[in-house]
């Protein structure tokens, strides 16, 4: 294997010095066209390519940027490195990647990595349980200089920036928009219990119902992982009740899309015999059959935004963290209607 062409390479050919050579070839105007061009063709005569490595390591700048996300089989997950990638791309650094697959064990890797490589910065998406401690310990104190941006799920009591969605008002709204329609037995297909957004949407579910004064009913409540086949299962098991409810609220989108498929295998009516809501609004949702009442995440916009915090700590921009809160939107399509007319017999 042959050595890697360097900038010495370069001016031993043309009889310059290496100076000359690495302000020709970021096209100084301190150096003659003439010996640009004369430059830039033996560069590319001898196969140099310009180490962004080292050249971060001169001035204190890798030009990387690391996303950890929990969970890539997620598409609603996916949605926010569109957003990042392109504000990034501007700023001429590169993305790297970890699927922790909600392991805090692969997250502390990634990010201890990740510290140790030089990355400029890092955007996570936290796995469930991680707790201020994964990010202030006494065993992460290679995260100490590392600016670092939570989107999406929250941290309590982590000192950091971050950009989540107001999980609560959007929750606020699906029940609301339930009630308007006379229905009362609503049941909640849930995400499990371990991160920022299932408790808030869960919590902020339980609180609409009961102001309304209609008490959270135990047996309306199915939990599991976010997927499709927990929504189908889930949805089976509620219809399968002696009173089931009028309508199913999900934590999230991929949960509805498996709830709505077990409504169509057991030859319910999505929005006529029982209505289905989801949350986060993926590009799928509005291709359904029929198509999906769901919460608007603006993923674009938060992912943006997350973006934007993390340069300004990268650049050196000081002060205390910094939360953004983006505001949701009910977006009504038709998994929702009238609650069902049911005998007094049926509640």
């Amino acid at each position: 294997m042959t050595r890697r062409p360097t900038l010495k390479h370069i001016a031993e050919r043309v009889g310059v010095t290496v100076s000359t050579v690495s302000l020709a070839l970021r096209n100084d105007v301190r150096i003659s066209t003439a010996m640009r061009e004369q430059i830039h063709q033996v560069a590319l005569d001898v196969g140099y390519i310009y180490n962004r490595h080292a050249a971060g390591l001169r001035r204190g700048d890798s030009g990387t940027v690391a996303l950890c996300l929990n969970d890539l089989g997620n598409p609603f997950f996916t949605e926010f490195i569109t957003a990042m990638e392109q504000r990034f791309r501007v700023e001429e650094r590169m993305m790297l990647f970890c699927h922790a697959q909600e392991s805090l064990a692969v997250q502390a890797d990634f990010m201890r990595r990740m510290a140790e490589h030089g990355a400029s910065g890092l955007i996570l998406i936290p796995a469930a349980g991680t707790t201020r401690d994964d990010l202030h310990g006494v065993d992460v104190a290679h995260l100490r200089h590392l600016p670092l941006v939570l989107l999406s799920r929250d941290v309590p009591g982590a000192e950091v920036d971050r950009v989540i969605n107001d999980d609560a008002r959007g929750m606020t709204l699906v029940v609301e928009h339930l009630l308007s329609l006379g229905h009362r037995r609503i049941a909640w297909l849930g995400g499990g219990s371990t991160t920022s957004t299932a408790k808030d949407r869960e919590q902020a579910f339980r609180e609409a119902l009961q102001q309304a004064g209609y008490p959270h009913d135990p047996r309306s409540v199915q939990y599991g992982p976010t997927t499709l086949a927990f929504g189908h299962r889930g949805l089976e098991a509620l219809m399968d009740q002696d009173c089931p409810p009028t309508a199913v609220v999900c934590f999230s989108d991929l949960i509805a899309f498996g709830a709505l498929s077990a409504c169509h295998k057991l030859g319910l009516r999505p929005g006529v015999d029982v209505s289905v809501t989801g949350f986060d609004d993926m590009s799928a949702a509005a291709y359904t059959t029929p198509p999906l009442t769901s919460v608007r995440v603006r993923t674009d916009l938060m992912g943006a935004r997350a973006s934007e915090l993390l340069l300004a700590r990268i650049s050196g921009e000081q002060g205390a963290p910094q939360q953004v809160t983006m505001a949701p939107e009910l977006v009504v399509r038709e998994t929702t209607g009238p609650a069902p007319f049911r005998s007094p017999e049926e509640g």
